[in-house]
């Protein structure tokens, strides 16, 4: 096998591996946007039955369904929701480009002088670890705040 017949292969699988990142990151992204949606109608919803006249023969029921009402939109913005969902979003558009690009450059660019080829592939490698490290570096900053924060003195 030639050093370009490689450098197609791998590009294949890169490409493979690309769109099955894509979709796992769209799977989760339509998971956390249907979470975010719950947490909503959550809200309204205990927030309706704590104001409810029929609850009143209930108070600790009613008292239960405020605090939940509002400590629901609380832990969502804790949990910085929104701006998770687009990352996902971002990310899973971005690896559904690199699996075309990859596979373009297995059977177009392929054909090309191997030194071409090799830094069309090279280009390709730099923004998926790109995308990986913008992933990665956004959950490692996230728990290395949640774990500074636990081990500040109280």
């Amino acid at each position: 096998m030639t050093p370009a017949e490689a450098l197609a292969l791998a590009c294949r699988r890169a490409s493979k591996s690309c769109a099955a990142s894509a979709a796992g990151l769209e799977i989760w992204g339509r998971r956390l946007r249907r979470h975010r949606t719950v947490c909503y109608f959550a809200t309204v919803a205990f927030g309706c039955l704590a104001i409810w006249n029929i609850l009143d023969l209930s108070q600790i029921l009613a008292a239960v369904c405020t605090f939940l009402a509002a400590t629901i939109p609380l832990a969502y913005r804790a949990t910085d929701g929104d701006r998770v969902i687009d990352q996902f979003t971002r990310a899973s558009g971005e690896f559904a480009n690199l699996a075309e690009r990859f596979r373009l450059a297995a059977e177009v660019d392929s054909r090309q002088s191997f030194a071409e080829f090799k830094s069309a592939v090279l280009q390709l490698l730099e923004r998926t670890e790109k995308v990986r490290l913008e992933i990665g570096a956004s959950r490692a900053h996230k728990s290395a705040k949640l774990s500074g924060d636990l081990r500040a003195p109280g």
